[in-house]
This record gives structure tokens, C-alpha cells and sequence, in this order.
């Protein structure tokens, strides 16, 4: 459990790190905006990296939140909590504290071909899509892999166009995408 001021530090952080970039970002900007002192920065964290370190989990422990909780409480079948994850993602987009994945936008930022930040990324992609897999393997979908692909591409457009554009809504657009790929991969499998 963290204290106040560590979810401060953190949740500045991570907005920052987003909307204004990893590099352009100090540390004493962020406990200036997080209203903290420096040493809760240094005591906890150490050092501005491994602060990035602790965004990248929180920005995965929201997935696995709505994978492993907000997913399965929904009573749907596979391919309805698939769909209802656009739904988490649009809500994700209007919640005001948007500015992009941390993981896409660190990555866009930082490294493209190597190193420590796209290591991090391609093992939260990696993640991601074992979830991913395991529902579309339950709905039925035959070539599990084609379909788990394909979906994440989805996913990660929805997610820098609703950076790009502003717009929550591109979510729906991304919704109606996933239950079009799901019910041609279901047909596909019928025939």
C-alpha cells in the first residue's frame, strides 16, 4: 500500500511522463507539481529511472485490474468481455488524465530498437496479449493467434488516435473493429 504522498508522486509522474515527455521532464518539476519532498522521492524511489520503473507497473496494473476483476465481472461470454474492454479504454480516454500509454509513448520517446524501456514494453505487449489470447482461445476463434494480433494492433490504434485526436469516442470505433474480427474469425471456424 502506498502513502499519500508516494500515489501523489507517482500519479504526477506518470501524467507528466505522457503529456510532456520522459526527457523534458525533471524531477524537481515533478515534487514541485506533487507537493512532496524531495527526499519521499529519493526514499522510495531513488532515483528518477526507477520512479519511471514504478509507472510502467501502474500503468500494467491497471490492465491486469480490468483483465483479472473488471472483465470477468461483467458475466459475459469471451467475446463480450473483449468487446467490453473498448469500453474500459474509452472510459480510460475521457477520465481527463489521458496523454497516451506510457509504455507506447516511452518507447516512441526513448528507444526504438534497444535498451531497458522497449525491454519493458515488449514484455507489458507480451502480457497483454496472453490475456488477450486466452479469452479469443475461449470464444472458439481457430487461428487464436491471427485473432490476438490483430486486436492489439486495434487496441493500440484506438489508443494513439485517442491521443492524437482527443476523442474517447475512437474507442467505439475500435469496439465495432474487435466485433467485426472476432465474428469473421467465428464464421470463419462455422464453415
Amino acid at each position: 500500500m502506498t502513502s499519500a504522498p508516494e500515489t501523489k508522486l507517482l500519479q504526477t509522474a506518470q501524467r507528466l511522463f505522457c503529456s510532456e515527455g520522459i526527457h523534458a521532464t525533471g524531477v524537481a518539476r515533478i515534487i514541485r507539481e506533487a507537493g512532496v519532498a524531495r527526499k519521499t522521492l529519493y526514499d522510495k524511489y531513488g532515483s528518477k529511472e526507477n520512479l519511471l520503473r514504478a509507472v510502467f507497473r501502474a500503468e500494467a496494473d491497471m490492465w491486469f485490474r480490468w483483465f483479472d476483476h473488471d472483465l470477468p465481472g461483467t458475466g459475459a461470454d469471451a467475446r463480450g468481455r473483449i468487446l467490453h474492454l473498448f469500453d474500459l479504454l474509452q472510459h480510460w480516454f475521457a477520465g481527463g488524465n489521458f496523454f497516451g500509454c506510457v509504455f507506447i509513448n516511452a518507447v516512441a520517446e526513448h528507444e526504438k530498437e534497444g535498451g531497458w524501456v522497449r525491454g519493458i514494453a515488449l514484455d507489458h505487449r507480451r502480457r497483454i496479449n496472453e490475456r488477450l489470447h486466452g479469452l479469443v482461445t475461449e470464444a472458439g476463434i481457430e487461428d487464436a493467434e491471427l485473432a490476438t494480433e490483430k486486436l492489439s494492433l486495434v487496441i493500440d490504434g484506438a489508443i494513439v488516435t485517442a491521443m492524437v485526436t482527443a476523442n474517447p469516442s475512437v474507442a467505439a470505433i475500435g469496439r465495432a473493429t474487435a466485433a467485426d474480427i472476432l465474428d469473421h474469425a467465428l464464421r470463419a471456424r462455422a464453415h
